[in-house]
């Protein structure tokens, strides 16, 4: 036996595109009264049958008190839904404000919509999809009509990466079957959006990657002389005199000591001030007590060295100056630096 098309005869329905809704709110919004519903009220039918998925029937049910604004929930009555069970259904914020201005003024029990029998109902939005430029017939996908709005709910769902679970839920369905499969659609241009998202296959496996350096030259000879090049460069930037070669180094060396005896050591921010000092000085103070490691009298702590003791210093090398002829007559074996020393102290 051939198996049975259960799928024959039915009714094919495509969902709305987000710009088609809000095309159709806006014209809603515009048009006169059709089938006794104003038009900014059918605005506002089809979008709380947008955003809960609530069947044509399930809407023509609904009073004010149905709708808790402060909650932000709308329950449809078990004797209106078609699974017979009481729903209770979240509504978004802006809408619950536009609710609350839409229903404000009407009783309790009052109907929330005047609704044309079921009959007019895909007539209605028929009418105001074609004010809005929407075709509602079938082109492939299938035609619009009033339950296209749930057909659309459930693919805005889908499409904002809602759990299918919690999708399930929100239409109230039964088998999750029945809500990924009929009731999602797919959007133009998820496929192409869906396809950019793939990896890149362009790019270079991990292995190739493994076996390249930096600039994707083979690890070995080809790369050898570029990094001898780099790093020559790297330390011959690091020491001034390398790059300038060693006559040029010893002149500028020459430069330096040149220009450090010629110059003074002026202090007059510590005011205090003292005479040019020569070469020979220099060489005397190199030992002399608070001293740096540098001898050079340039960058020597004033601080570190006070002049109490530079003083000190001058008068120790006049005085033996002085002694000097004296010690050697009357001491001639002391002809060393240490027997001069010894000497000028027992004098």
């Amino acid at each position: 036996m051939s198996k049975v098309n259960v799928n024959k005869g039915q009714q094919v329905r495509r969902a709305l595109e987000p710009d088609e809704i809000r095309r159709l709110l806006e014209a809603a919004e515009a048009a006169p009264i059709r089938f006794d519903t104003a038009g900014h009220q059918r605005a506002v039918l089809y979008r709380l049958a947008v955003e809960t998925g609530l069947r044509a029937k399930e809407l023509r049910s609904l009073t004010v008190s149905s709708f808790d604004l402060e909650k932000c929930t709308v329950t449809a009555r078990a004797d209106d839904t078609k699974n017979s069970t009481e729903s209770i259904l979240p509504l978004r914020k802006d809408t619950a404000e536009l609710l609350r201005t839409f229903l404000s003024g009407k009783l309790p029990g009052a109907k929330a919509f005047a609704m044309p029998c079921k009959y007019r109902m895909a007539d209605m939005i028929r009418a105001d999809c074609k004010d809005a430029g929407i075709d509602c017939e079938d082109s492939g996908q299938g035609k619009i009509d009033f339950h296209s709005l749930r057909h659309t709910t459930g693919s805005l769902l889908a499409a904002s990466g809602v759990h299918p679970k919690v999708a399930q839920s929100i239409m109230r369905h039964s088998d999750i079957n029945l809500t990924m499969s009929r009731y999602t659609h797919i959007f133009r241009g998820q496929e192409s959006e869906a396809v950019a998202k793939l990896p890149d296959l362009s790019l270079p496996s991990k292995q190739s990657q493994k076996a390249t350096g930096t600039d994707d030259l083979k690890v070995g000879g080809a790369y050898k002389p570029a990094y001898e090049k780099l790093a020559k460069n790297a330390y011959a930037d690091s020491d001034p005199m390398s790059s300038i070669g060693p006559a040029r180094a010893r002149e500028r060396l020459d430069t330096r000591r040149d220009g450090a005896d010629s110059k003074s050591l002026q202090m007059s921010g510590l005011g205090t001030e003292r005479e040019p000092m020569s070469a020979n000085d220099t060489s005397r103070e190199r030992n002399t007590p608070g001293r740096t490691r540098t001898c050079d009298l340039r960058i020597r702590n004033p601080l570190l060295y006070p002049t109490e003791l530079r003083a000190q210093s001058h008068q120790a090398a006049e005085i033996y100056q002085l002694l000097t002829p004296v010690v050697n007559s009357v001491c001639p074996a002391a002809n060393n630096k240490a027997g001069k020393s010894a000497a000028i102290s027992n004098h």
